[in-house]
């Protein structure tokens, strides 16, 4: 199962990191420039929504052809409505999972990329609560 721990944003920070004006090239080598564009508050890069944003760690590989790997950290915003597709932190029971959320005819499921667990369909008698969207996830490679 993959479990996901919660943890806080802390917002007002005044740490900056440079922004260079030049690119990075992903094929052939771009000449280095000194040049610094300006400098950039990594929470306003990485959140719209610093209320309702909260950090997770995850703790799992069932998402893992999604991106999301064993000890990324996923940005998540409450404030965020689910759509078809998109990937979600949620409440089973009393554990915190990280799921996909998809539509089927109108009918909500949860699943993962792990072909050994069949989606989940979202029904009266199922106790969970999609907590918020992830829009970013952070891993080192």
């Amino acid at each position: 199962m993959q479990v996901v721990k919660v943890f806080g944003l802390i917002s007002n920070s005044n740490t900056k990191i440079p922004l260079f004006s030049m690119s990075v090239a992903a094929g052939i080598p771009v000449p280095a420039e000194n040049d610094i564009e300006s400098s950039v508050d990594l929470n306003e890069f990485l959140i719209e929504h610093p209320a309702s944003t909260f950090f997770a760690h995850v703790a799992g590989d069932n998402l893992k052809a999604n991106g999301i790997e064993d000890g990324d950290i996923l940005i998540v915003d409450t404030a965020i409505k689910p759509q078809n597709g998109k990937t979600v932190v949620v409440m089973l029971g009393s554990d915190l999972s990280v799921k996909i959320y998809r539509e089927n005819e109108g009918v909500p499921y949860l699943q993962t990329d792990n072909e050994r667990f069949i989606p989940l369909k979202i029904e009266g008698g199922f106790e969970f609560k999609i907590i918020g969207v992830v829009t970013k996830v952070i891993h080192s490679i």
